[in-house]
């Protein structure tokens, strides 16, 4: 990769999507990209600019706030020496695995924090903290992972997400969304992962967490009138149990729109639909987007309008 200045502030602006005004602005706050000059004062960026904007701007468009992109990305220029792994990801997975199966909360600590910036939030979710628990949760069931291990796991993956979460910078505009695990359900991991993506698709979300009640969801929606509420229930439930919720989140809901998720939601879609939720099942983030923005279509601009 070449670090000759060739191409001029237009054309980096079209190669990288990222317009010439914030080009300058990032220059300016955080000395990326660092171009040169030419005699007439022109900036001249080299093909190692471009690649550091294309990569500060990946790591934006995932949410992070662009300060922290920037020390992101100054972090990994400083370690661009070190030998790239093939899969950083896979590596990642493996790495914590290992010191889960060692029982070593240390390096399991160590693990979680290591793949904090492999990219966006939502790429570190999808790619190794989901995957990582989904094998930690088979391990468990066939019993070469006690309970003590899926715990500390799960309180590790938890509390990075949760710092993920916090460096993400939504705009102040953008419309609130609630997620919130079921009364009887305890794994929270997953809404961080569709946390991510809202964020990306230019939400605000709250995350309740586990076991929420109805009384919970209806003091949220009087609170901030969020533009939807997302519900996640990954067991299933005895029959007049899920009638029992459905109706009391069906309430609390309000007017606002509300989707259920997980593994045990579709037990639950009959109910759910004829109380006017929409059960969304198991499907890939990748495949909610068009749904949610259906389903707050001009939930933004009334939302703002209440708020303003």
């Amino acid at each position: 990769m070449s670090n000759r200045g060739k191409y001029r502030i237009q054309t980096v602006a079209e190669m990288t999507g990222v317009p010439a005004a914030t080009l300058r602005a990032w220059e300016r706050r955080y000395g990326i990209p660092s171009p040169e000059r030419s005699d007439s004062s022109y900036r001249l960026f080299s093909d190692y600019d471009v690649s550091s904007i294309r990569r500060l701007k990946e790591l934006c468009d995932g949410g992070m706030a662009p300060a922290e992109a920037a020390r992101v990305v100054q972090r990994e220029q400083s370690a661009s020496s070190t030998p790239v792994e093939a899969d950083p990801y896979g590596r990642g997975r493996d790495t914590i695995l290992a010191a889960i199966e060692d029982f070593d909360p240390r390096g399991v600590e160590r693990g979680v924090r290591n793949v904090m910036f492999l990219g966006s939030a939502s790429t570190v979710y999808q790619r190794v903290l989901g995957p990582t628990m989904r094998s930690v949760g088979d391990r468990w069931h066939d019993g070469s992972f006690s309970v003590a291990q899926e715990h500390m796991a799960t309180e590790a993956m938890l509390g990075v997400s949760r710092d993920m979460l916090r460096l993400v910078d939504p705009a102040s505009s953008a419309p609130d969304v609630i997620l919130a695990c079921c009364a009887d359900e305890d794994h929270a991991l997953p809404l961080y992962g569709v946390a991510f993506a809202l964020v990306q698709w230019g939400f605000r979300p709250l995350v309740l967490g586990a076991r929420t009640p109805p009384s919970a969801i209806r003091h949220a929606v009087d609170s901030i009138q969020p533009a939807l509420v997302c519900l996640s229930q990954s067991m299933e439930l005895a029959a007049h149990r899920g009638r029992e919720l459905v109706d009391a989140y069906a309430e609390a809901a309000q007017s606002v729109p509300w989707i259920v998720g997980g593994a045990g939601s579709d037990q639950l879609r009959e109910m759910v639909e004829a109380s006017g939720g929409i059960v969304v099942g198991t499907q890939p983030l990748d495949q909610l987007e068009s749904l949610i923005d259906s389903a707050t279509a001009g939930a933004g601009t009334s939302q703002r309008a209440r708020k303003g």
